[in-house]
Order: structure tokens, then sequence, then C-alpha cells
């Protein structure tokens, strides 16, 4: 008797040793499956091992779930070569409330006088249930199987294309973010424009989307969707009044019911929406249709030029609104004895959900005809801000021109008179027989020849310099698979090399100068147009009028 209390109490020994050798105690926290469906209800397990914990722990706190059932408690222990281990789980019953991302806070529990705490844990919810189906248990005394059962119910699949603007009213020249989007409560597998978006009567400009295409949870009428937006635009209306966000279309491909359903295709349109733009209050001196937050600003430089040489001014607008459109103060008004050029443009502008940022830069050559003082006035400049509905007016300048007259040109240096060699006579005979002319000595060959090309060389480059600015007006021709933004680059070179090579008398022509700067503003406006358009047949209007213009 006394042999088996001794064998009993060795093995609790045993066993109370192999327990406390089991290690430091752990938790787990699992969320299964870790993809469900919103219709699907979720297990939130808890354990606990190499413990007891001191008390249940406390749900965690939960986002876009709530427990519809639990906690359910089970225990585990185990001894296996020597070694025991216990483990204790809470589990959760776990439904969504709605399709989207679902977040498991942090889990805390005191075991053995330690405090345990596991990371959040984020899975995904989509629409439905992606459960597999439960059998269903034949009954016996049914002949048929369960063949006579009505067909489970199932939810139609919603898909609604819309057409989103930011607002609905604006000014004239206020851009205006537009997208398109996908709602559906169904799984879409494709997706095909059979109408793509047009805008006409509006600058449009398509912003790339990076990365893939993600879906975000919204309810619209009580209804939960998954959103895509498929498409989004930056467009400025062109003109006030009631202007029109025109219906597109697409086919979306969408997955069937079942596993032997094949997958659907349907088409959806959105909605025509309509957008009121009204026109600008009267605008003051100096507005060129710049509409946003947008600065002008200016320089001249260098501010001191020799004769011949050249200074460059500069005006530049830049911020976020309509830069596309708007346009430069040029030409400015020059005082008589500067001529300025009409400007070289480059522009650095990208689209933005907000509007086109960026800058663009007008560089015009001041040429001086003579030395002096020039003082280049002050012009006046405005920019309507939709965000104040007031206009912000400037000055840029005034700007003073130092040209300072050439470098004298340097007086000849007289030859020294030849001196005779001792025992020469002033009337000695030259080597020829006759006698040498007193003075200078006759010029020789090669000095002589070396005069001529000089003068040969500047007359030629003055007359090449004519022909060049001559030709400067000449259209060029169109080479093949020349698009219309290049050709209108050209017909812009050819239309400023016209103008540089008239005489002072034509360009003074108030109208003649309005006419030139009318047409290199449209030419202009092709250039900078969105990439999607075609521009061809404006591009051929506007070659014919330069043609007309040239010939006139």
């Amino acid at each position: 008797m006394r042999g088996r209390l001794l064998l009993a109490a060795a093995v609790v020994l045993l066993v109370a040793a192999a327990v406390a050798s089991a290690g430091q105690p752990s938790l787990t926290v699992q969320l299964v499956p870790e993809r469900f469906g919103v219709e699907d209800v979720a297990r939130l397990r808890i354990t606990v091992e190499g413990g007891r914990p001191v008390a249940a722990p406390e749900p965690p706190a939960l986002e876009n779930l709530r427990i519809v059932g639990g906690p359910s408690v089970s225990q585990q222990f185990s001894f296996v070569n020597g070694v025991a281990s216990s483990s204790v789980t809470y589990t959760y019953l776990v439904q969504a409330e709605g399709v989207g991302k679902a977040t498991v806070g942090p889990v805390e529990v005191e075991v053995d006088g330690k405090t345990l705490e596991s990371e959040p844990i984020t899975v995904t919810v989509v629409e439905g249930s992606v459960a597999p189906p439960r059998r269903r248990v034949r009954s016996p005394f049914d002949p048929f199987g369960g063949l006579m059962e009505p067909p489970a119910v199932t939810r139609p699949a919603r898909i609604v294309l819309r057409m989103l603007p930011a607002r609905r009213k604006l000014v004239r020249g206020e851009p205006l973010a537009v997208t398109v989007a996908l709602d559906t409560t169904a799984v879409v597998e494709g997706f095909e424009w059979s109408k793509a978006p047009a805008f006409p009567g509006w600058w449009s400009q398509r912003i790339d989307r990076k990365g893939e295409l993600s879906g975000e949870p919204v309810e619209v009428d009580g209804v939960r969707y998954m959103r895509y937006r498929v498409a989004r635009y930056v467009l400025i209306p062109l003109s006030a009044g009631t202007l029109e966000l025109p219906a597109c279309s697409a086919r979306i491909g969408m997955r069937g019911g079942g596993f032997l359903m094949l997958p659907q295709v349907v088409e959806r349109s959105t909605r025509p929406v309509r957008i009121t733009v009204d026109e600008l209050p009267p605008p003051p001196e100096g507005f060129h249709d710049a509409v946003g937050n947008l600065r002008y600003q200016a320089s001249l430089d260098p501010a001191t030029v020799r004769m011949g040489s050249s200074a460059m001014l500069t005006v530049t607008l830049r911020g976020q609104g309509n830069l596309p459109l708007a346009g430069s103060p040029f030409p400015w008004p020059a005082p008589d004895g500067l001529e300025i050029y009409p400007p070289e443009e480059s522009a650095s502008v990208r689209v933005t959900p907000r509007g086109p940022k960026g800058s663009r830069t007008w560089k015009a050559v001041v040429l001086p005809s003579r030395p002096g003082r020039f003082e280049l006035s002050a012009v006046p400049v405005a920019v309507f801000d939709p965000r104040t509905g007031q206009y912000r007016t400037a000055r840029l300048g005034p700007f003073t021109l130092e040209v300072e007259p050439p470098p004298a040109t340097p007086a000849p240096v007289a030859t020294p008179a030849h001196t005779a060699p001792a025992g020469a006579t002033a009337g000695a005979s030259s080597p020829t027989g006759g006698s040498a002319p007193a003075g200078n000595p006759p010029l020789s060959l090669p000095l002589l020849l070396l005069v001529v090309g000089a003068v040969g060389a500047v007359v030629g480059g003055v007359v090449a310099f004519v022909l060049l600015r001559r030709r400067g007006g000449v259209i060029p021709p169109r080479p093949n698979g020349q698009d219309p933004t290049e050709r209108a680059r050209a017909l812009q070179g050819a239309l400023e090399g016209w103008w540089h090579g008239l005489d002072s008398s034509r360009r003074e022509d108030p109208r003649l100068r309005r006419e030139v700067e009318a047409l290199r503003r449209e030419l202009e406006a092709v250039r900078f147009a969105p990439g999607r358009a075609d521009h061809s047949e404006t591009v051929a209007q506007l070659e014919e009028r330069l043609r007309r213009l040239l010939s006139s």
C-alpha cells in the first residue's frame, strides 16, 4: 500500500515538473476564414497556451464587425514524451456590417502575472456569401431526395454606371473634376467602353490612373455597392450657359451565380448631367482669360546691353487653374527705339484632380535700334479667383533698359616712312627702272585679295541673313505622318519668321498686328490642346488663313 502511494506521489511530481517546464505562455488570435462575405458568419478564436488566464479576455474593439454569438470555451491538456501542454480557447461568432475592410483590434489577457497582447487583424469582406453551400441530409422517407423543394431565392445583382461631377455650378474658365463610377453588387470580371466619354463644349483632359483599380464600399438609396472609379477627367467650360455632360456606356462582364453558370455581360449607360456655367463679371483692364489661383510674373534681363545686343523680356503665369487656356499680356508696348518681337512659349503643366497646375512662360526678344535709356511702361494684368468671386489685379513692370553705344572704332596707325639705305638718293630708281612715288609703299597683291575677300564675305552674310529672314515666312511643306500639334508648331514658326521679316512700317499697322496675334494664339491653343482630341481640320483652316496673310 505504501509503495502505491509513493508511486502516485512520484507521478504527480513528474507531471508538475513537466507542466512547469512547458515554456512561457502565448496568445494567438485568429479570424476564420480570412476572407468571407457580408452574409457569412466567421469565428474569432482567442487561444492561450502554456498557462491559465486570470479571467476570460474582454472582446476586442471591432470595426465593420459585430458579435452575434459566444464566447464558447474549450480546454485541452496533453502529456507527450514527458512534456505537458495546456490551452484554453474562447470562440466568438462575428458577422460583417458591410462590404470592405474589417478590423479586429488588439486582445489583452493576463496569464501567470504577465499581460499578453496580440496584433490587430485586418480582413476583406466581399458581397454576398463565399461559404460553401451546406449539404442537405437526405431523409430515408423522401423517395424524391428533395428534388421537389423550391429553388433558393437569390437577390438580383445591381450594376449602375454613374457620371459624378464635383459641382453642378461654376463660372466660365473654372476647372471641374468629373468621375465615371461603376457601382456594383456583383463580382465584375470585365469592363469595356461601348461609347467612351466625350465632352463637346469643354476643354477636357483625362487623369491617368496609377496602380490597379480598387473598389470602396458606398451606400446609395439604401443599397450597398462596391464602387470602382473607372475614369476621371478635368473639364474647363469654354462658354457660359447650361452645358451638358453627355451619356457614356460600357459593357460589363460579371461572374455567374453558380458553379455551372457562365459569366454574364450587361451594358450600362450614365445619365446626361447638366452643369450651370455663369459668365464672369465685367473684367478689368489686362484680363487675358486667366481663372484660378494664378499669378503673373515678369522680368527683363539683362538691364544693360551694348548696341547690337538684345535683352529678354520674360512673363510667367504660375499656379493652379485654366493654365492651358489663359493668355499672356503680349504684345507689350515698345517705346521708340526698341522693338519687341512676338514671344516664344514654353509650358510645364500637369493635370491634377483639382485642375491643371504648373506654369506657362513667354520670352520675347527686345532689340534696340539706337543707344540710350529706354523705359518699358508697366502692363496691367488681372486674374479671376473663383474662391472669392473677384478679380485680382497687378502691374508688370515698368522696366528700364540701358543701351550703351558700340565701342569706338580704333583709328588706323600710320605706317612709318621707308628709310632709304645709306648712299641712296631720294630719286633712286625702282627695280623696274621707274621712279618710286613718295609716301606709303604700294599695296601688295596678297593684301588686296584679302581685303576684297573680307568685303565679299560681309556682303554675302548680310544678303544671306536677309534671305533667311524672308524665308522664315514661307510655309514649310507637311511631311508624311506629321500630327496636328507638330504642324501647328511649324505654322507658328513660319508666321513669326514672316513677321520678323516685315519692315517697321507694316508692323505698326494695328489691324495687321491684331490679325497676327489672333492667329498666333489660335495656333498655341492647338499646340496645348488635349492629346486625345483630333485637331486636323482646325489646323487645316489655320494654315489656309496663314497662306492668305502671307500673300497679302
